[in-house]
């Protein structure tokens, strides 16, 4: 679609695309991020390239060219924090990960789960983490005219998040078999292998929406510098579909495993604190050791769950209230801030994993 529009083809030509004003309305569905960051902020900006007097605005071609949302400091700083957290979730994930492939009496079953926590971790890292800073920061898609990578990246970045929340699931329900139905056959580290397949497919077909909805539109501009720009967006079959989506990806990758979690450590704790009663009453005493040990553990314990909320609820309230709603009019530049929080938060879980459940670990066998 060609913006530069002639008055010529503006007022004799039906296939013309008319005013600016029909021009952005046109165009007021497209969008560069997920999760309604950017719809505003495209039609706003589009819209005054043209100036009042008819005119180009300059200044905001040249923001185009340089495919730049943001700049100054406020970029600097969100690059530093995106990077801090890519970084300390790489290292900490690798760690688990060369740990078990180093010492063999490390693969067992109940660090399969782990293992996988740890591998989707590292791909919220290295891929999702550096892929949404992508559609954050530029003003339109950067990764060109492939309507297949449009679809990936969103499918990708959904998929990792829904793994690494159905492993913490899947290590809950672990723990509680293991330690409160101990007469219960434990499961072996080849079933516990044999899990890992249906939980990525799991996630990959919770997250095929993606795949079916994102989009990729092509827009010709026609200016020098500036020859056309694309924009990936999810484009639903229904009024509020994204809205709809999001409230079920709340109650699947958090409200579901909160639950889990929270029940499924609330037992343990309770059972470990039955445990160190009944071995005071048969020995007679309760040592400072024993004490420091139940405390260190029900810390842990309830540490994960409150952690997991914390990390998690701010996106996926984020996502409902802006899918179905907009509260922040046109300031788009406050929309986009709470957006990047609001990740950041859910992101740094990759940090947080692998030192909750590497200390989980210590601290379980000791019981």
């Amino acid at each position: 679609m060609d913006l530069l529009v002639t008055e010529e083809q503006d007022s004799g030509s039906e296939e013309s695309i008319g005013s600016p004003k029909e021009t952005f309305l046109h165009l007021s569905k497209v969008s560069s991020i997920p999760m309604n960051v950017s719809d505003l902020n495209l039609s706003r900006n589009l819209s005054v390239l043209w100036n009042t007097s008819g005119g180009l605005n300059f200044d905001l071609i040249l923001k185009f060219e340089r495919n730049l949302r943001l700049d100054g400091t406020l970029l600097a700083t969100l690059l530093l924090v995106y990077g801090a957290v890519i970084t300390v979730g790489v290292a900490g994930n690798s760690l688990v990960v060369l740990a078990v492939i180093r010492k063999p009496a490390m693969r067992t079953a109940r660090n399969v789960f782990i293992i996988n926590l740890a591998i989707s971790d590292l791909v919220l890292c290295l891929a999702t983490t550096p892929l949404t800073l992508l559609e954050i920061v530029p003003q339109y898609w950067p990764l060109g005219d492939t309507p297949f990578l449009c679809k990936l990246v969103g499918t990708l970045q959904a998929t990792s998040i829904f793994v690494s929340t159905i492993s913490i699931t899947a290590n809950a329900l672990d723990r509680y078999y293991v330690i409160l139905r101990p007469t219960r056959r434990a499961l072996g580290t080849s079933g516990a292998l044999l899990t890992l397949p249906g939980i990525w497919a799991c996630a990959l077909l919770l997250a095929m929406p993606q795949f079916l909805f994102r989009t990729l539109q092509h827009h010709d501009i026609g200016l020098p510098g500036l020859d056309a720009v694309n924009f990936c967006f999810e484009e639903w079959p229904v009024d509020h579909g994204r809205g709809y989506y999001s409230v079920f990806v709340m109650l699947v990758q958090f409200f579901v495993p909160l639950l889990t979690v929270t029940i499924s450590y609330a037992r343990i704790v309770h059972k470990l604190k039955f445990r160190m009663t009944k071995t005071v009453v048969r020995n007679g005493n309760k040592t400072r050791k024993d004490e420091t040990r139940n405390r260190k553990t029900n810390i842990l314990l309830i540490s994960i769950a409150i952690i997991f909320c914390l990390s998690w609820l701010p996106l996926n309230m984020y996502n409902i209230i802006a899918d179905f709603s907009n509260p922040f009019g046109d300031d788009t530049d406050a929309m986009l801030m709470v957006y990047a929080i609001c990740h950041l938060l859910g992101m740094s879980s990759a940090c947080s994993n692998p030192v909750l459940y590497g200390w989980l670990n210590l601290l379980l066998q000791e019981w």
